[in-house]
């Protein structure tokens, strides 16, 4: 995907954040400070709008894709929806002078409110969007991590314009001055999504995306570690959203300087990208649920550190949200991680797969969770005296803004990481949970092809964990070889070799090495450490990014079964597949064995010099990128890495012999596993 079309999508998520974020961070101090409303009643307008964003969503996620035109499902809600978005954003923050109480607070509320259904019909289709992109994994992958980045960097930037006009709210014109800043930011906005929707394209069919909440309730009720994680996350974001919503008046009345919010906002960010990079390792040496714990433990102590901490303590407040990024960061990705094994674990365990629906569940719970959290904010530093729009304010209410961004988010996280415990879906059950999936699929498919019930397709244990019919057991089985081997270690010229040997049909890659070496040079090799970096921070937790892990998640699905069909129907007669997951997707199969090629990595840079031209340097990277990027994308299509030994019958090194060598040793493994057909 070209670079210009990344940033392109990216520019969306900034305008996206240009309006949440401000309600998210500025909409209470706002309303207490400019409006002149009481924290009470400020926190209540907050916490009821943030539960009402949930069904927003809802609303929009059954609505977008009801309607087709000629620039798509999707793009066209950027291009129409913006402008009503930036108005209401403008008015919400626009609230009269002169106002009685009443009216003003139905003025905000009321805007709000509307502000919320807007913002989901604008959010939730381009969440939507860059599954409809590309079907390269990798590629969403990318387009998510720039989406993130912007993300990171627009919660600085607009820290760092608008906090500073909270110090002091008394100053002549001020009402003004923020509408005039609200009325640039949404201009911005609507130039940003534009230039979004000029510069992206649909280019996968869609179809319509509609949510089945009865299957959706079917599943939740069997499926513990999603009820589990809905639980600990509506206290992760109650935590959050407590903090976020009083964080400014800390920064004016504990910290003595509205402006220096920025600076906290920058150290919690790089909190957020720092752990974000981090996960994949955390969830290797941890595991998820132990990760999950781990930083919450840590977003337990930037709270307390919060709460502690002396007046105008500047330093100590960036290191104690520099370590509320790495905390809530770091849950939050893991919980979008998590959220995608538990869809997994709901099909195995009652046959129902909706990513839709229990990804709806959990933003409509965060979003709850986000609610609660702001009102408890606004009810907290009300109950201990707060004066909104005064210069200073009492020590009760100091303790009162302590106690609301530090000491009851503590507790909070406390709570979320606690039910966490109780989390049952471990990385060995998920393991079990995917290899059991994707054997039913395969079976699936194959009763579905021959047109026969499901269980005509088991085999009797054969002792080598095959149990997969493709045929009737008493049928001559084809001989079948998935072979899947290193850049360079030969396999695309031994595997149709190896089906000439057998008397089988060729069946290639999707993306042949060969293809790949005959296209411009920089397009080959482009997997920089900085693509490598966008892809880590992939969906790493954004407060508003929940159905877009939804829909990217559903696309692997949809494609993974469609390779898996194919795959399926290219060795009907028998056959030499190379890659195309087909040990996986053949894993259990009767009749096949599976084969990886490896080889040294200086044997395998002559040989693609030899075919390609590159220098030394330039073919090392090019097998380095190609076997990243082939494995990525097993992993997102099938949750497995397909450089595990333990997946194949047969590992052999071609660095020392010739290829014609390496074809009769699999020929003559073959032979000797299946001599006495026909297969039983």
């Amino acid at each position: 995907m070209p670079t210009r079309r990344v940033l392109a999508y990216s520019l969306g998520d900034v305008a996206n954040n240009l309006s949440f974020m401000m309600t998210s961070m500025f909409l209470m101090v706002y309303m207490t400070e400019i409006a002149g409303l009481s924290a009470g009643v400020a926190g209540a307008i907050y916490g009821i709008t943030k539960i009402w964003a949930g069904v927003a969503d809802l609303i929009a996620g059954q609505t977008v894709d009801r309607f087709n035109t000629r620039w798509g499902r999707l793009r066209p809600w950027l291009l129409f929806g913006s402008t009503p978005l930036a108005i209401v954003f403008v008015l919400l923050f626009s609230t009269p002078a002169g106002l009685g109480t009443t009216a003003t607070i139905a003025w905000i509320f009321l805007l709000d409110a509307a502000f919320q259904l807007a913002y989901s019909f604008v959010n939730i289709p381009y969440g939507s969007l860059s599954a409809a992109m590309t079907q390269d994994p990798v590629d969403r992958s990318k387009l998510s991590g720039a989406r993130s980045i912007a993300s990171a960097t627009t919660g600085v930037a607009l820290s760092a314009i608008v906090s500073p006009q909270f110090q002091d709210t008394t100053a002549d014109g001020v009402r003004l001055k923020f509408t005039i800043t609200c009325l640039v930011l949404g201009v911005i906005a609507v130039i940003l999504y534009l230039i979004c929707f000029a510069n992206t394209r649909e280019t996968v069919p869609r179809s319509q995306g509609e949510i089945s909440f009865k299957n959706t309730f079917r599943m939740i009720g069997k499926n513990r570690p999603l009820l589990i994680l809905c639980a600990g996350a509506f206290f992760l974001l109650a935590a959050m959203f407590t903090m976020n919503a009083v964080g400014i008046y800390f920064a004016r009345y504990v910290l003595g300087n509205a402006g220096w919010f920025t600076y906290l906002m920058l150290a919690n960010t790089v909190g957020t990208v720092l752990v974000a990079t981090m996960v994949p390792t955390i969830t290797v040496r941890m595991g998820k649920r132990n990760g999950y714990i781990a930083t919450a433990l840590v977003a337990v102590l930037g709270y307390a550190l919060i709460f502690l901490m002396p007046g105008g303590s500047l330093l100590i407040a960036i290191v104690a949200w520099f370590l509320l990024g790495v905390g809530t960061g770091g849950t939050n990705a893991l919980m979008f991680s998590m959220q995608a094994d538990t869809v997994d674990y709901g099909e195995w365990a009652t046959g129902i797969r909706a990513e839709g629906g229990s990804y709806s569940i959990l933003s409509f719970i965060r979003k709850c969770g986000q609610g609660v959290g702001g009102w408890a904010g606004g009810a907290i530093i009300g109950a201990f005296g707060y004066v909104p729009m005064a210069a200073t304010q009492a020590d009760d209410a100091l303790t009162g803004i302590r106690t609301a961004s530090g000491l009851v988010p503590a507790v909070l996280a406390v709570v979320a990481l606690l039910v966490l415990i109780a989390y049952p879906l471990t990385a060995e059950l998920h393991a079990r949970v995917v290899s059991d999936l994707n054997e039913r699929r395969t079976q699936s498919a194959v009763a579905e092809r021959k047109g026969v019930p499901a269980e005509r397709v088991l085999a009797t244990s054969l002792g080598d964990g095959r149990s997969t019919l493709m045929r009737r057991a008493d049928s001559v089985h084809p001989p079948i070889v998935t072979v899947f081997g290193q850049r360079g270690s030969g396999a695309s010229d031994i595997a149709p070799m190896l089906a000439k040997e057998l008397g089988v049909p060729y069946i290639g890659q999707k993306f042949t090495s060969e293809e790949l070496a005959t296209v411009d040079r920089s397009a080959l090799i482009s997997d920089n450490a900085f693509s490598r970096w966008m892809r880590s921070v992939s969906l790493n937790g954004s407060q508003d990014m929940d159905l877009a892990a939804a829909s990217d998640i559903s696309a692997n699905n949809r494609i993974a079964s469609e390779n898996t069909d194919y795959v399926l129907g290219a060795v009907e007669d028998g056959g030499v597949i190379l890659g195309r997951n087909g040990a996986l997707v053949l894993g259990r199969v009767v009749g096949v064995m599976h084969v990886r090629l490896i080889a040294p990595m200086s044997k395998r840079v002559e040989r693609v010099m030899q075919k390609t031209g590159l220098s030394v340097s330039d073919a090392e990277e090019q097998c380095e990128a190609e076997d990243r990027l082939r494995a990525e994308m097993s992993r997102a299509l099938y949750q497995w890495n397909p450089n595990s030994d333990e997946y194949y019958d047969v590992v052999l090194n071609t660095g020392s012999m010739t290829y014609e060598q390496i074809v009769q040793i699999i020929a003559d493994a073959y032979r000797g596993k299946y001599q006495n057909p026909p297969v039983k």
